[in-house]
C-alpha cells in the first residue's frame, strides 16, 4: 500500500519543535543521478514533492541518462510556505534546473508531471530545452469549481483537496509520496492563470514533444491532452494514453512502461547529447 506523508503529521512535528526526519526527509529532497551528456530534468506536480518523480528518475538513471529532480519553492514543507509562492517562483526553479544540467549536459529534456508538465511545456515555449515530456498537464481540471476559487479569497486562505486527489495510485510499499492535503487559495489562483498563459503560447513550441495522459485521472480532465495536441501547430507531438493509471502516472500500475517510453524518447537525442 502506498505510504503517504501528509501535511497534518508534519504540522504536529513542527509545533513540537521537530525537524523533518527519515523517511520523510528523503521523500522531499531533490535528487541528482549523474550520467551521460543527455540531461533529464524531472519536475513534480502542484502541492507535491520530488517523491512523485524519484522512482522514474532512478529507472532512467539505470539507462545512463543524467537525471536531476528538483523541488519547487513552497513544496515539501507546509501549505503555509507554499502560500508564499506563485507560478513565477516555480518557473524560476525550473529554469535554474535547466541551467544546472547545462553545466554537464549538451542536451536537456524536461519531464514533468501535472503542473510539472505545464512547466515543461512553458520552458519549451521559451526555446530553453531540446525536448519535453508532459504527463497529465492541466488545461481543464476535473473539478470545475477551481475556476472560481478566486471568489473564496476573501473568506479562506486554504482549500482541502478531496482524498481521491491525493490517495493512491501506486501498488508497491516502496513508492512513498509526500503531498499536501490542503492547498493555498492564492497558489491555486496563480496556477489557473498559468494554465491560460501556457495555452496561449503552445503554438511557439518547436522541440520534439511527448504527451502522456492517464485515462483514470481524477484531477486533470483527460481532454487536456487533446487541447495541447491541437495547439501545437509547429510540431506533431507523440501522444500516449494510459488506460490503467490515475493522476500520479509515475507511481501508478503502468509506471515501468511509462519509464521505458520516456527512455525511448530520450534515445532520439543520444547522438546529439554525446557529441564532444
Amino acid at each position: 500500500m502506498l505510504l503517504f506523508k501528509t501535511f497534518r503529521r508534519q504540522a504536529l512535528k513542527r509545533k513540537a519543535g521537530m525537524v523533518l526526519v527519515e523517511p520523510t526527509k528523503r521523500l522531499v529532497e531533490p535528487f541528482n543521478f549523474p550520467g551521460n551528456h543527455v540531461g533529464c530534468l524531472l519536475i513534480h506536480g502542484f502541492s507535491g514533492s520530488p517523491s512523485e518523480m524519484r522512482l522514474i528518475g532512478k529507472r532512467l538513471a539505470t539507462f545512463g541518462w543524467s537525471v536531476l529532480g528538483i523541488r519547487l519553492s513552497g513544496h515539501g514543507t507546509t501549505p503555509e510556505e507554499m502560500a508564499k509562492t506563485r507560478w513565477e517562483d516555480w518557473v524560476k526553479d525550473a529554469e535554474a534546473g535547466v541551467k544546472e544540467l547545462r553545466k554537464s549536459c549538451h542536451t536537456v529534456i524536461v519531464v514533468g508531471l501535472s503542473m510539472g508538465g505545464l512547466l515543461a511545456l512553458h520552458l519549451a515555449t521559451l526555446g530553453l530545452i531540446e525536448g519535453t515530456v508532459s504527463m497529465n498537464a492541466p488545461m481543464v481540471l476535473v473539478n470545475q469549481q477551481t475556476r472560481y476559487v478566486r471568489l473564496l479569497r476573501p473568506f479562506k486562505a486554504f482549500v482541502r483537496k478531496p482524498k481521491k486527489h491525493y490517495l493512491g495510485s501506486a501498488s508497491q510499499p516502496e513508492n512513498e509520496r509526500f503531498v499536501y492535503e490542503r492547498v493555498p487559495v492564492d497558489a491555486l489562483i496563480s496556477l489557473n492563470g498559468a494554465i491560460r498563459k501556457v495555452r496561449r503560447n503552445l503554438n511557439k513550441i518547436k522541440c520534439p514533444t511527448l504527451l502522456m495522459q492517464s485515462d483514470k485521472d481524477l484531477t486533470v480532465n483527460p481532454i487536456s491532452v487533446q487541447i495541447i495536441k491541437n495547439e501545437l501547430q509547429q510540431i506533431k507531438p507523440e501522444v500516449l494514453n494510459w488506460r490503467k493509471s490515475g493522476h500520479i502516472l509515475t507511481l501508478g500500475p503502468e509506471r515501468e512502461e511509462v519509464a521505458l517510453k520516456v527512455h525511448e524518447f530520450l534515445q532520439r537525442f543520444e547522438s546529439i547529447g554525446l557529441k564532444s
